[in-house]
């Protein structure tokens, strides 16, 4: 994730809400085998949005299987966030290499986990997280264009002395480079 972040436009509130999806949704698959543990938004409804599960428990590794959900869970993430970045080809292939080095086939799309395949509760527990992030408030649909900010400041321009023209020092200003 931070080696795609790297790859990325400088964009820290965008990035910021990366890694909190994607740290949610590794937790999530981690949780999700644990008998103890709970999850964020698998199984749960959050700021209006719900992530039913239905799965039949798995008879097999539990280390294992969360390894696997969390890294379908952040491979796929990672896949849909970063499909529009300057570096999308290198974050992709970067992503792809990791998931062939752990031998996970990322041909594997299912979003079933009563499939009891460990895989499939990863991408199920991804496309959650994507549903929850087309709908936050974010406007990630829309390249995470201001819908709501109304700027107080003019642009401040760095090529001239000074900032004569602020309005408020604890609002934002932009910046207009030329």
């Amino acid at each position: 994730l931070l080696e795609a972040i790297r790859n990325d436009y400088a964009r820290p509130t965008v990035h910021a809400r990366n890694l909190f999806h994607i740290s949610a949704a590794m937790y999530d698959a981690w949780a999700v085998f644990d008998v103890t543990a709970g999850t964020f938004l698998l199984d749960k409804q959050v700021g209006g949005y719900s992530c039913p599960l239905d799965y039949v428990a798995y008879n097999r590794d539990f280390v294992a299987a969360q390894e696997e959900a969390i890294s379908f869970a952040a491979y796929r993430l990672i896949t849909h966030r970063f499909a529009a970045a300057p570096g999308s080809v290198t974050i992709q292939s970067n992503a792809d290499a990791l998931m062939q080095a752990l031998g996970y086939d990322i041909a594997d799309m299912s979003t079933n986990p009563r499939a009891g395949s460990a895989a499939a509760m990863g991408n199920y527990i991804a496309s959650c997280y994507i549903g929850f992030g087309m709908q936050d408030g974010a406007n990630e649909a829309n390249g995470y264009a201001n819908v709501a900010y109304q700027a107080v400041n003019p642009p401040i321009e760095p090529e001239l002395p000074g900032n004569p023209d602020i309005v408020d020092l604890d609002r934002w200003q932009q910046i207009a480079l030329t």
